[in-house]
């Protein structure tokens, strides 16, 4: 029966036993209650076993018996790792000194992370912090628990309605939840709504005011769509106009693409580097030079361990690189065409503003020169076309909102 850890703890020898009787041998061997795993036959007349160092030492009485005879090839377990560690003591010194700044380097903190600010400076919290003992390079056993830190940091901070602190590992996180300003109410001046550009009106819903326009109306720009100006010629007042007026506006792009393009594709090969993570830095442990393609994208995978909210400060990288190829493609005039079309309609929209959307396209002509394609294309938008425009000289109406 094998016994695992047991026998590791105790020590063990691989012994090769040669003779003609050698499985009378083993038999005796069995008999008597000596533990001897692994059997295993390597020649005619020889057998390869292991046994515990106490056992072997039993053994001497069976192979005189059987005219056998037995060669230690390998030893294994603490007692022989003792020794080897005995005669390597720089070894061992080394592995306790690992452990002793394994655990001085868990035992500080090395990041503090300010989350959840918005109007709030992080600088200014992390500036806080420092005044109660938190900071990177702070020993842990002196830091006073979350509960007290938070208390000590909110009467620092009264801009706060709640911190919150966690310790974790060697990072402290502050969770920073600001105090809500009451939402003051925007006053609205007197105005109209006029175009900023000639357009045809597709669409008026105009909220507060008077529509000056209809729908199909040609329209210059700096026309009033939207009045703020109500009521009759007698009693006048101003409010400030609101409302939603669409307009199809005329742009045309001119574009260039050139027919020989440069493109890039994964070619299956890839390159992995291990690195030791110890605190902020990290050490390439595998391969020993520095692999790299001269074109690549890259992806990275860490791995730290922890227990019960304790992160190590020690870990381990692994870096991915896939190689890439860069590689020259023609395009036809068509693929050309297409290309040129496409960056275009996204220039116009980013022009036209948001919610703007492309009513009719059509491409006036194309041209290869140079090896480039010139392209001008037509495009009728949909788009916001209002303006404000403050009214001077009228009596502002006490009432907010008001519609004819």
């Amino acid at each position: 029966m094998r016994y695992g850890l047991k026998e590791w703890a105790e020590g063990y020898v691989t012994i090769t036993v040669r003779g003609k009787r050698f499985e009378r041998f083993l038999n005796m061997v069995v008999r008597e209650g000596l533990r001897v795993w692994n059997i295993r036959r390597v020649g005619a007349e020889t057998c390869r076993c292991d046994i515990l160092i106490a056992d072997y030492f039993r053994l001497r009485p069976f192979l005189r018996e059987t005219g056998c005879r037995s060669h230690v090839e390998q030893r294994e377990g603490l007692p022989f790792w003792m020794v080897r560690l005995r005669r390597r003591s720089g070894l061992g010194i080394g592995a306790v000194l690992f452990f002793v700044g394994l655990y001085m380097l868990s035992s500080f903190v090395w990041t503090v992370e300010v989350t959840g600010t918005k109007q709030m400076s992080p600088q200014k919290v992390l500036q806080a912090a420092e005044q109660i003992g938190i900071k990177e390079g702070a020993w842990k056993v002196k830091l006073k628990e979350p509960l007290l830190l938070r208390k000590e940091l909110m009467t620092l901070l009264p801009e706060a309605s709640w911190i919150g602190v966690t310790i974790q590992g060697t990072k402290v996180t502050l969770n920073v939840v600001e105090k809500d300003d009451p939402v003051k109410p925007i006053v609205l001046g007197p105005r109209h709504l006029v175009a900023k550009k000639r357009a045809v009106i597709h669409t008026i819903l105009p909220e507060a005011g008077r529509s000056q326009v209809k729908v199909n109306q040609f329209v210059e720009k700096g026309q009033v769509l939207v009045s703020g100006i109500i009521g009759s010629e007698e009693r006048q007042r101003a409010v400030a106009a609101r409302g939603t007026v669409k307009g199809e506006v005329w742009y045309t792009s001119d574009a260039s693409v050139p027919l020989k393009q440069t493109q890039y594709r994964l070619t299956g090969e890839k390159l992995g580097q291990q690195y030791l993570i110890v605190g902020p830095y990290a050490v390439q442990v595998w391969p020993w030079n520095k692999q790299s393609f001269a074109l690549y994208e890259s992806k990275e995978a860490r791995f730290m361990p922890s227990y019960a909210g304790y992160t190590s400060p020690v870990g381990w990288k692994q870096v991915e690189q896939s190689e890439v190829v860069e590689s020259q493609v023609e395009l036809s005039t068509e693929e050309a065409v297409a290309y040129a079309k496409r960056f275009a309609r996204e220039d116009i929209l980013r022009k036209a503003g948001k919610d703007a959307v492309i009513r009719e396209e059509k491409v006036l002509h194309a041209t290869t020169e140079n090896g480039k394609v010139y392209v001008s294309i037509h495009f009728s938008v949909i788009e916001d076309i209002a303006v404000e425009q403050p009214i001077v000289g009228i009596p502002q109406s006490p009432e907010p909102d008001s519609t004819p």
